[in-house]
C-alpha cells in the first residue's frame, strides 16, 4: 500500500500516529469494516496513498432534526500539501454526508484550512445547531454552506483542468 512506507516523495504519514492511530494499515482496514459504513476516501498515485479523509456519523442529531457527520481525521503526505488534495477529498466527502459536518482541527493551520472551507466557529451561529458543549474546539460546516462546498467539486475535477492519468491519479 506504501502508506508507513512512505515510498512517495520522500515520506509518508505521520501526524495521527500516537493520536488514535497505531499503524495507518491497519487502521484503514479496522475503519472499513466499521459499520454503519464510515466515508473513507483516499487519493493514491500508483500504489502510494497520497492523501485520505475519514468521516463517520455522530451519534447525537442537529437541533433542526438533521443528521451530523464528523470529520475525524484529514491527511496529506507533506510533499504535496498546498497542492488541493485534501480540499479535493473534503469536497468528496462533504458531498456523500447529508446535514452539517463538524470537525476539530488539532492545529492553526488546519483550523485555517476548514475555515477556508466554509467551517464556522461555534461564536459565529447566533445558536448552534449542534450541541457541542461537552466537545470543546469543534467547528461546523452547515448544509447551506456545504452545498456551496460541494458546487466546486465541478471547478477541481473539470476533465479539462486536469489529464485522464491525473484525474486517475487522485482520485
Amino acid at each position: 500500500m506504501g502508506v508507513e512506507e512512505g515510498d512517495l516523495a520522500g515520506g509518508g504519514f505521520e501526524f495521527f500516529r500516537g493520536l488514535g492511530i497505531i499503524g495507518y494499515r491497519n487502521t484503514f482496514k479496522m475503519w472499513l469494516r466499521k459499520f454503519p459504513r464510515p466515508i473513507f476516501i483516499v487519493a493514491a498515485k500508483g500504489r502510494n496513498i497520497v492523501s485520505w479523509v475519514f468521516i463517520e456519523e455522530w451519534d447525537d442529531i442537529a437541533r433542526d432534526g438533521s443528521s451530523v457527520w464528523v470529520l475525524r481525521a484529514i491527511e496529506t503526505i507533506v510533499p504535496l500539501r498546498k497542492t488541493k488534495i485534501g480540499h479535493r477529498l473534503l469536497m468528496l466527502g462533504a458531498k456523500h454526508s447529508v446535514g452539517y459536518l463538524i470537525t476539530k482541527p488539532l492545529t492553526p493551520e488546519a483550523s485555517r484550512f476548514f475555515q477556508r472551507a466554509g467551517f464556522m466557529e461555534l461564536a459565529e451561529f447566533r445558536k448552534p445547531p449542534v450541541d457541542l458543549s461537552r466537545n470543546p474546539g469543534y467547528m461546523i460546516l452547515p448544509p447551506f454552506k456545504k452545498n456551496k462546498l460541494v458546487e466546486e467539486i465541478q471547478k477541481f475535477f473539470a476533465p479539462h483542468q486536469m489529464g485522464d492519468d491525473e484525474v486517475r491519479d487522485i482520485l
